[in-house]
């Protein structure tokens, strides 16, 4: 196991632009959600559909100029592409009596939110339990270039069967147990050593967080085998490198998407929502957010769980595949 995790290392070193891309990404991740965080908690980008000419109420017009939303005031309501976007987080509809109606395609915990700001915008203070906290922010803009580092790293396990070297593997004395194990702990290594020393950084430098560096290192630690046996299985299947590689990186981008890791924008108890649970990174982000707030159910243990478990399915569906394509029927 050590000789393939050494034969790993020295191949990365001949292209090491690999490295320092993941590296670089890690770190864009991390300053990113902490430079977003505060307005991300704070503020809400809102569209207030008011045609021209038409009067408001008090309670509207003092809405426009709350400290804890950025209201645009606009004449037609923005596309609902816009919403999916994050270019706004609710548009609000005045209607000629004065009523309001808020359209969002967020939780209904955001919504109500709105409407309690409608309603009494001077007293008004908004309720932490609804957003998320620095630490699952940071953990949500890191998971997508987390699990895309496994499908990069795993290339040098593609390369291994492109060039048909397993091959040679499998008739030499090292068992083909530890060559797989060889190169997931490889993959492991790269994807959790360098993330967790850029979060160590951070704390050295007085940079707020959110979790201490003990539960980072569990949290990175999942992820990273997460990524390494999604990478592995999806590699058990393709002979050519190039075809994983774009074909995991299109499905970690949209299924993390999908999943609310940068933001959450499905409805609660939606059957959208629910199929969206299948997804291990949803399950993940809910356990994060769950963990940081003190709010650890039992339903939210099993989502974690579903995440520990799912990652051992991808692996041994790995080994017996790939046992099976190079031993079985050599």
């Amino acid at each position: 196991m050590l000789v393939i995790f050494r034969n790993d290392w020295k191949r990365l070193m001949e292209e090491k632009l690999y490295l320092f891309v993941s590296m670089g990404l890690t770190i864009c991740a991390v300053v990113a959600a902490i430079v977003l965080t505060s307005t991300i908690e704070t503020k809400g980008n809102i569209a207030l559909i008011l045609p021209q000419n038409q009067s408001v109420i008090e309670s509207v017009s003092q809405f426009t100029n709350s400290q804890y939303f950025n209201v645009s005031i606009l004449e037609t309501a923005p596309p609902k592409s816009e919403l999916v976007q994050n270019r706004y987080d609710a548009v609000v509809t005045i209607g000629e009596d004065g009523a309001y109606k808020v359209e969002t395609i967020k939780s209904d915990e955001i919504k109500a939110m709105i409407y309690a700001a409608l309603k009494n915008p001077n007293t008004f203070v908004p309720s932490m339990e609804t957003t998320r906290r620095i630490g699952t922010n940071i953990i949500g803009y890191m998971m997508m270039f987390l699990l895309i580092q496994g499908v990069l790293y795993a290339r040098l396990f593609a390369e291994d069967k492109e060039r048909h070297m397993i091959e040679r593997v499998v008739m030499s004395p090292i068992a083909f147990q530890k060559y797989l194990f060889g190169h997931a702990a490889f993959m492991f290594a790269m994807i959790f050593v360098p993330t967790f020393c850029v979060m160590a950084v951070a704390q050295i430098l007085g940079v707020v967080i959110g979790f201490s560096l003990l539960t980072y290192a569990a949290l990175i630690a999942v992820l990273a085998i997460l990524a390494t046996s999604f990478a592995l299985f999806l590699n058990s299947f393709f002979c050519v490198a190039d075809t994983a590689n774009m074909l995991g990186s299109s499905l970690i981008m949209l299924s993390t998407i999908l999943a609310g890791s940068f933001y959450s924008f499905t409805k609660e108890e939606t059957l959208f929502d629910r199929l969206i649970h299948i997804l291990p990174q949803k399950d993940f982000i809910n356990f994060t957010n769950a963990l940081e707030k003190g709010n650890l159910t039992g339903a939210i243990k099993i989502q974690f769980l579903y995440v520990v478990g799912l990652s051992v399915i991808f692996f041994f569906i790995a080994v017996i595949k790939t046992k099976k394509d190079y031993i079985y029927h050599k």
